[in-house]
């Protein structure tokens, strides 16, 4: 089985990948997910339906959330990422990404570049979020904001050290394996075979990272966030820098949000008084960090899908 269809075009491999993803989503995080989650938790699965009535107080309801956060990893992350890689290479840990960059400097310089890009994030959220649309439209936008945004405020709210920690493990830590894992390490690799171009890819693949999130007052600072992600990726040449950097950013606003007990109802995540100055800094010095590691890398496309161009002998179909 291993490496089977490893002769398929980038275009058909992209449609399997997709296919792969969207069932095991409806499988495992659609209906055995949450009626054996639901029955661990002693709530009523009819009571799940509806996100919108869900009662955040109730027993057994936060850690149904979580139970449906680790699912939503295994059924929507892992499987299909595991799976594809193994479908389509003869190496899929190598097909993935994951080894070691070429120079440890990298997982500092993505570290770095997260970091400093937090007030060029903070001013694109707040641009975002004043953006505004027919009333219909933006009405049914900041309700599904609500719905989505209810969830992890639920979560974060929790002050213990308990809650602290398993917030970081949670939302950051699961989220940085496993979207780095599809969005990056899958989904960007075929992009840019597709395009036979990297930046092409790296931009295409942010903006399904974050379109699939489905909270438009958001969609710009996370569409910005998976293009560093992917550059960070592709110039290092290992997706264990992309995560790190992704574990290091999430990790980092969820103990801020912790220290500061009403950050999380503000609109905005930092108080400045020129949002748009620091935002210009902010950017000068991403982009001198970026372009720190293009000079630096030795990432290759001919040697990155040199598999992927071998001739394929004995074709099983």
């Amino acid at each position: 089985m291993k490496g089977f269809l490893k002769g398929r075009s980038a275009g058909t491999q992209l449609l399997i990948l997709i296919s792969v993803a969207l069932v095991s989503f409806f499988i495992l995080g659609g209906l055995i997910g949450p009626l054996v989650l639901s029955r661990m938790a002693g709530i009523n699965i009819v009571e799940l339906a509806d996100m919108s009535k869900w009662d955040y107080s109730k027993p057994g309801m936060i850690g149904f959330i979580r139970g449906m956060q680790v699912v939503q990893f295994i059924s929507l992350f892992l499987i299909p990422s595991w799976l594809c890689a193994e479908f389509f290479s003869h190496h899929s840990k190598k097909y993935l990404g994951l080894k070691k960059p070429s120079t440890v400097l990298y997982f500092f310089m993505g570290v770095m570049v997260m970091i400093l890009a937090l007030p060029m994030v903070e001013g694109l959220g707040i641009f975002n979020r004043n953006l505004h649309f027919p009333a219909g439209i933006e009405h049914w936008l900041k309700t599904k904001e609500d719905e989505a945004g209810k969830t992890i405020q639920a979560l974060l709210t929790r002050h213990t050290i308990k809650d602290l920690l398993l917030n970081v493990f949670f939302i950051a830590g699961l989220a940085a394996v496993g979207e780095e894992l599809l969005f990056r390490g899958m989904l960007q690799r075929l992009l840019i075979h597709l395009f036979k171009n990297h930046w092409a890819g790296i931009i295409a693949a942010a903006f399904l990272f974050s379109a699939i999130h489905l909270q438009f007052y958001g969609f710009l600072p996370r569409f910005v966030l998976g293009i560093m992600l992917g550059v960070i990726y592709w110039y290092s040449g290992s997706l264990w820098t992309a995560m790190l950097a992704h574990f290091v950013y999430d990790a980092s606003l969820i103990v801020v949000v912790y220290f500061s007990k009403g950050m999380i109802n503000d609109e905005s995540t930092f108080k400045m008084n020129n949002i748009a100055l620091m935002s210009t800094v902010s950017l000068v010095f991403v982009v001198i960090s970026v372009a720190w590691m293009i000079k630096r890398s030795t990432t290759n496309y001919q040697e990155v899908y040199a598999e992927d161009m071998e001739p394929v002998k004995d074709h099983p179909f």
